[in-house]
């Protein structure tokens, strides 16, 4: 019977490991499985057990110049952190050119985990993370990884999260070689050779090296690792001490389980690391030296590490245990559980499907923000990709736009009379400027009883700051007749009338916009043989152009309520027969435009002062269908809710 002794406890300082095959890297002593007593690596070294090597050189904050010492977002305490509200963008310079597989970042405060975007550069060139998943570990820390093949020097962190750093590290693997079997070929044969993966990186003088010659004079045909398991190999590092020459050429040979050849490159000796594009799992490599001209002297190869990722579905400290069926090929180093999930991605863990358009974060839970245009963002991080409404930096979408100007990345001119899709037409009228502009009517505060402002987004509205407390948006208003109500679907959609002569709609895309966020309630204030009249509703929304822009009423404060027929309604306009009128268009039969049902018992949209049956502005049970009212107003304002998030 074999048996394998467990040298847990057994094994000299600074290893462990079942056969003692892990290097200790903890500021303090390591437990018998490799655990830190003071959870703190060693600079250089992070992660599961500080086996990633971090290749973290320095950091640099272009601007503002700060106080703080940069280099401890590297010194592995994970609770000292710099919090500075004035970083916007941090350099992270590596070491080495490599290819990028991951980074880790831990912030001190949980709500800017996620608001990081990823740059690299390589010889002055930007470009983006390719394929980025950003898989939290826990509420402060995120790993980001990147599929790109593209070599790069510097990683670059933008976004709120920059501002609460704790820790920056970058990987560059685990070394995989050590202790692993190493053999040198000669043309007497394969002899062991274990001091090429023993771990001592001393080149000179205290160096254990295999020179050229090998032993006894016998020349060295090649050098070769055998890995114990199948790994990902990132970077190969080869340490060798050149006997006063630096010419030559080392041929770097990697396998595969079949013994099929991965990679076959030549590298100059000058080099130390050599970065691997390829990401099939290698079982072994094989090292060749090669003179460049006659007069090149011999080498000898002092250490070789191997440093890289377990293969996909598999887990531990070497990479032996496979991952969970729900997470097959994308478990949790650490413990096998599947990653809480990726930001941009719907379907974690496997993180396969991007978000839908208008969806960003983890399991696409977040909805784009109605300053992006068109209601764009990325998955990633919810920037504005398509650019801004009211806003005029994008993707950031922080600078509101000037007075005078709105819409798309604040193209728009107040007052132009060139309209298009990018700027549509407004309801003239002066407005008054408030500086911070309000992102609702909720945020104005006024002697007047209406005013009319522009808001947050650009949207100018009347706000109705005195009745029920205030905060109201009002979105339809008619007193004297001036502004004709029989318009055809384009104009309800974008709005019309004048709100220096005090008639308008507001139109029904912004109505879709304003309710579409949280929950609103719907007030319409009528007047009628010089009696006031008014109506409450909760839960007032309209749907999209694609739904007919549908009215949805959740609840009825007075029953019977008139509204009560057109819940539930789609629009109907003289050019656009939405109703459920199958006689006819409701809006040709009795004017104006509306949530028709078959057809009205409300009709805020009628002909002015008419008395004609079913033509005027009608509310039934204040003026029946044989008269109009006087006065007719409709408003809205959002409920105060904590997940209440007003697009305006």
């Amino acid at each position: 019977m074999v048996q394998t002794l467990n040298c847990y406890g057994l094994c000299p300082s600074g290893w462990f490991g079942s056969v003692c095959q892990y290097q200790c890297h903890c500021q303090g002593k390591c437990s018998r499985q490799g655990d830190c007593d003071a959870d703190v690596c060693t600079q250089g070294w992070f992660g599961y057990k500080c086996q990633y090597q971090d290749i973290v050189s320095k950091f640099e904050v272009l601007y503002p110049k700060i106080d703080s010492e940069l280099s401890r977002l590297s010194n592995g305490d994970d609770t000292d952190c710099i919090e500075d509200e004035g970083i916007n963008s941090v350099y992270v310079h590596l070491k080495a050119t490599i290819y990028f597989t991951w980074m880790s970042i831990t912030v001190g405060k949980p709500d800017v985990l996620e608001k990081f975007r990823v740059y690299f550069e390589n010889d002055d060139k930007r470009f983006g993370c390719e394929k980025h998943r950003f898989q939290t570990i826990n509420n402060k820390t995120v790993r980001i990884q990147c599929e790109g093949n593209q070599l790069v020097n510097t990683v670059i962190l933008e976004g709120e999260g920059v501002t609460s750093l704790c820790s920056v590290h970058v990987s560059s693997g685990r070394n995989f070689g050590l202790k692993q079997k190493a053999t040198l070929t000669t043309s007497q044969g394969a002899i062991d050779e274990k001091v090429l993966a023993d771990g001592n990186r001393e080149t000179f003088p205290k160096g254990n090296c295999t020179p050229i010659m090998g032993s006894n004079n016998v020349p060295v045909k090649s050098w070769s690792l055998t890995l114990n398991v199948p790994v990902v190999a990132s970077s190969f590092e080869i340490l060798n001490k050149g006997n006063f020459t630096t010419k030559g050429s080392l041929r770097l040979v990697t396998i595969n389980e079949n013994s099929s050849v991965v990679l076959d490159e030549s590298y100059d000796t000058d080099l130390k690391l050599y970065s691997n594009a390829d990401r099939e799992p290698i079982t072994g490599l094989n090292i060749t030296y090669t003179k460049t001209n006659p007069s090149s002297l011999s080498i000898s190869l002092c250490e070789v590490s191997v440093y890289g990722e377990c293969v996909p579905g598999t887990w531990d400290i070497d990479c032996t245990k496979s991952c969970d069926s729900h997470c097959p090929d994308s478990c949790n180093e650490m413990d096998g559980t599947c990653p809480p999930g990726c930001l941009g991605y719907v379907d974690s863990p496997a993180c396969t499907k991007k978000c839908d358009i208008g969806k960003w974060g983890s399991y696409c839970k977040k909805d784009c923000l109605d300053k992006c245009a068109f209601k764009v963002c990325q998955g990633a991080d919810g920037l504005c990709s398509s650019g801004c409404i009211g806003y005029s930096n994008p993707p950031y979408c922080t600078e509101v736009c000037e007075e005078g100007r709105y819409g798309l990345n604040c193209m728009c001119q107040e007052g132009s009379k060139t309209t298009s899709e990018l700027c549509p037409p407004e309801i003239p009228g002066k407005s008054i400027f408030f500086e911070p502009k309000p992102t609702s009517c909720r945020d104005v505060i006024s002697t007047e009883e209406r005013v009319v402002v522009r808001l947050e987004s650009g949207l100018k509205v009347m706000c109705d700051t005195k009745t029920d407390g205030g905060g109201w948006i009002v979105f339809h208003r008619r007193f004297n007749g001036t502004v004709p109500f029989y318009n055809s679907w384009d104009e309800y959609r974008y709005g019309f009338g004048d709100y220096d002569v005090g008639e308008f709609y507001l139109g029904n895309e912004n109505l879709f916009k304003l309710t579409s966020r949280g929950r609103h309630e719907l007030r319409i204030d009528v007047e009628f043989n010089d009696k006031k009249h008014f109506f409450t509703y909760t839960g007032f929304r309209i749907l999209s152009e694609e739904e007919k822009y549908q009215l949805k009423i959740e609840n009825f404060t007075k029953i019977p309520d008139p509204l009560m027929s057109h819940n539930d309604m789609r629009f109907t306009t003289f050019d656009s027969d939405n109703d459920l009128y199958l006689d006819g268009n409701c809006a040709l039969a009795y004017g104006g435009a509306w949530w028709f049902n078959n057809c009205h018992w409300v009709n805020l949209n009628g002909e002015w002062g008419t008395t004609a049956y079913g033509r005027g502005v009608n509310v039934f049970s204040v003026s029946g269908l044989h008269s109009s009212v006087t006065f007719a107003e409709m408003k809205m304002r959002e409920l105060p809710s904590e997940s209440t998030v007003s697009p305006y």
